[in-house]
């Protein structure tokens, strides 16, 4: 997961964009695609095809990205809208105190992918170099080595960061493309759409794709306040609707055609190890650099040690994680995610489209509480009913996410609606 802004100019944490500093649609939507050309992603892809069959993995692929791109294109209007980041967004329903809260779930969530990215990284280059040249080499040493120098590059190298981001996205795309084809030629007449998978739950896989993609509508007013106009918002969704199936897909299909899900055995199979190795080794270093580096910026909301400092402890924090073996973990993490995530994007835009009525206005903010309750009480809500629901026996939509998106919603309109007046903002323009 990766939510850097490379071709978005820096600053502006706090305040609204202005008209002069906005860019095209399609740049943002080079980001958002991004954000799923990561190893993670692609592991996922192959873990679900394997358990569900390619044609039930196609479909959950192609109707988790649909239905978040919904959520996603209205997280995107708030953000053009606004011209703020997700933070200040946040400030406005869970209060100013209460949005740090909510930043320290983010700042967790990803050191999360940071960690795995990092542990698919190095056994991605053990796997390698054992193949390629019969070197046995532990996954933990490359994961640190490799996580030291993104922590470097995130310390010191940002200012280069944005140009190699520019390549590493096309690149990983066009090889991609050119694995997918290699593999394609390689396919027996239905061998992809006769697979059938081990025949696990559809409902955990669902929920297991929702985690991957779920925090990038939730984030997305971070790229959309620079959109120049409300077209160009939704074109920047485009790169999450279309970029994590492809990539989720790719995944499923050439773990189908070769048998194997470890990224690196794949592409041996394929006879391209090294070209493989050195695409994917560039664009892990560019994608991590960059998770790692957005971590640091919202754990700087929360704590205001020096950015490096907060750099440095995040990075032996993650890599600690990896080296411990996150990745047993991983699909557990990402469970999680798709049901305590979801509940802050349906709050914000009932927030900002419903409460507030699309007004919102920075010197309110001044006078609003430290915590928003009705916020933070319909998240908790939220995400409790919806954990509650992934047990057998208890269910409202069969979905976790939906039930969290629901619940949230309704809690949060009714809970404010209802709310003594101390616990609403001070200064509430409908008022």
């Amino acid at each position: 997961m990766s939510s850097n802004e490379e071709v978005i100019p820096e600053g502006y944490d706090r305040r609204p964009v202005p008209q002069s500093e906005t860019v095209s649609g399609v740049g943002l939507a080079l980001i958002t695609l991004g954000i799923g050309m990561t190893l993670p992603v692609f592991w996922l892809g192959a873990d679900v095809t394997q358990k569900v069959g390619f044609s039930a993995a196609l479909a959950v692929f192609i109707g988790v990205c649909g239905l978040l791109g919904v959520l996603c294109a209205l997280t995107a209007l708030v953000g053009v809208r606004t011209r703020l980041s997700t933070y200040m967004v946040l400030q406005f329903s869970f209060g100013r105190h209460g949005a740090k809260l909510i930043n320290l779930t983010m700042a967790v969530t990803l050191l999360g992918f940071y960690a795995a990215t990092a542990d698919i990284f190095g056994s991605t280059v053990a796997s390698a170099l054992q193949s390629a040249w019969g070197i046995v080499t532990p996954a933990w040493l490359h994961c640190v080595w490799g996580s030291v120098l993104m922590t470097l590059m995130a310390i010191y190298g940002l200012r280069g960061l944005d140009r190699l981001s520019i390549w590493s996205v096309p690149l990983m795309a066009a090889f991609m493309l050119f694995a997918l084809y290699l593999g394609l030629q390689r396919t027996a007449p239905g061998q992809l759409t006769g697979f059938a998978g081990a025949g696990d739950s559809l409902a955990l896989v669902i929920a297991s794709t929702i985690g991957m993609v779920i925090l990038t509508p939730v984030l997305m007013p971070d790229f959309t306040r620079y959109a120049r106009t409300e077209k160009d918002a939704l074109i920047a969704i485009l790169g999450m609707a279309l970029g994590f199936p492809f990539v989720l897909s790719v995944g499923g299909v050439l773990s189908i055609i070769t048998g194997q899900s470890e990224i690196m055995l794949v592409m041996a199979a394929l006879g391209v190890l090294l070209p493989a190795l050195a695409v994917l080794v560039f664009s892990t270093w560019i994608t991590n650099t960059a998770n790692l580096y957005s971590a640091t910026l919202t754990l700087a909301t929360v704590n205001r040690a020096a950015s490096w400092k907060l750099t440095l402890a995040g990075s032996l924090v993650a890599t600690a994680l990896a080296v411990g073996g996150f990745m047993s973990h991983f699909l557990d993490f990402i469970m999680t995610l798709s049901i305590v995530i979801p509940p802050l994007a349906s709050i914000y835009v009932a927030d900002f489209f419903v409460v507030r009525r699309q007004r919102y206005d920075l010197d309110e903010l001044a006078r609003s509480k430290a915590f928003g309750w009705p916020a933070l009480a319909s998240w908790a809500l939220a995400s409790g009913i919806a954990w509650m629901t992934s047990f057998e026996g208890w269910t409202l939509t069969s979905q976790p996410t939906v039930d969290s998106l629901l619940v949230a919603l309704l809690a949060y309109l009714l809970l404010y609606r209802f709310a003594p007046v101390n616990l609403a903002p001070a200064s509430h323009p409908s008022r």
